[in-house]
């Protein structure tokens, strides 16, 4: 007789196999893997091959500044609709909508053969689509994942940053988040963008007081040309904080420090939201990964639900998604 711990790491195992060894890859594209592309951005590094995903993200891709061979990746992609099934390998696959713009998804996951149902989430907006599973892959965000978070940005806080005068310098992590902030401000605040999220916003002023830029590119050669006033920085863990901790040091001869204010990414679920998506996912078993600060309270707070909680840690998470 099988009990509930060997139950679970068998179901573990299951679950890894499925999303680590099959033919089908998750976001990360993978040498002789085909890659679900869920949200334009998810992906760490966008490496050429064969892709999937649904047709609003490779429409809104093609924008996109890409190289010739990515090109040729996405002319060749498969366009999938939300709501209809499709197979890779030994799975049978559903995306569904993810409530972010640009055609994000979650995916659910099948063996053909059957076995455990897998939804694999990499963001959610207010309004996901659930799908009932045993298991949900989920990455843990600042706006449920922690217990306080910083308010959602607004039009009101932003116009009172640029009454500093020069810029003010908006960190994001995706073309997600870029185009979510600038409809959530609306008509009211006008943006000049990093390269990589002009494309998707549907008018950019140069010579605007907000910017938009990459967590990642803080120490782009191209963000010296401006003069920044102050910096708003959007749902970023503790390690993008430090490293633009890190560039406020180096700025200005009088070593005072611009001012920072943290908010949250609007429109993305929050923990009422989240709650009522697990419970009409079927109460699934959760497995989370992502900021180890994050997973420690996010994961905390999904038992205080009732859920079942594996948290997938940084060294092993790479090789699983």
């Amino acid at each position: 007789m099988v009990d509930a711990t060997d139950e679970l790491e068998q179901q573990l195992h299951e679950v890894q196999h499925m999303v680590s060894r099959e033919r089908l890859a998750l976001d990360d594209p993978a040498a002789d893997r085909t890659c679900f592309l869920s949200h334009v951005g998810a992906q760490p590094k966008l490496v050429p091959g064969p892709w999937i995903g649904h047709r609003d993200l490779v429409y809104a891709m093609a924008l996109a500044n890409l190289s010739p061979v990515q090109r040729t990746s996405l002319a060749r992609a498969v366009l999938i609709e939300h709501g209809r099934e499709f197979g890779v390998g030994r799975l049978t696959l559903e995306a569904v909508a993810s409530g972010l713009p640009l055609g994000g998804s979650s995916l659910r996951l099948v063996p053909r053969q059957g076995g455990l149902r897998c939804l694999y989430t990499w963001s959610l907006g207010t309004t996901p689509t659930p799908v009932v599973c045993d298991w949900l892959l989920l990455r843990a965000q600042m706006g449920w994942a922690v217990e306080h978070p910083p308010r959602d940005v607004v039009a009101k806080g932003l116009s009172t940053l640029a009454a500093l005068g020069g810029q003010v310098l908006v960190l994001v992590d995706t073309a997600v988040a870029a185009l979510q902030l600038t409809q959530a401000c609306g008509s009211a605040v006008s943006f000049g963008a990093h390269p990589r999220f002009a494309p998707y916003l549907e008018a950019v002023d140069p010579d605007a007081k907000m910017l938009l830029w990459p967590h990642d590119a803080v120490d782009a050669h191209g963000l010296q040309r401006h003069r920044i006033a102050a910096v708003m920085l959007v749902g970023a863990p503790e390690p993008v904080l430090q490293r633009v901790e890190a560039w406020r040091e180096r700025q200005g001869p009088s070593g005072e420090r611009i001012p920072l204010v943290e908010v949250s990414t609007p429109g993305r679920v929050d923990r009422p939201r989240l709650a009522a998506f697990w419970e009409a996912c079927g109460r699934p078993r959760v497995l989370l990964r992502g900021d180890s600060a994050w997973t420690a309270t996010g994961s905390a707070w999904l038992r205080e639900l009732g859920a079942t909680v594996e948290v997938q840690g940084r060294a092993t998470q790479l090789s699983l998604i």
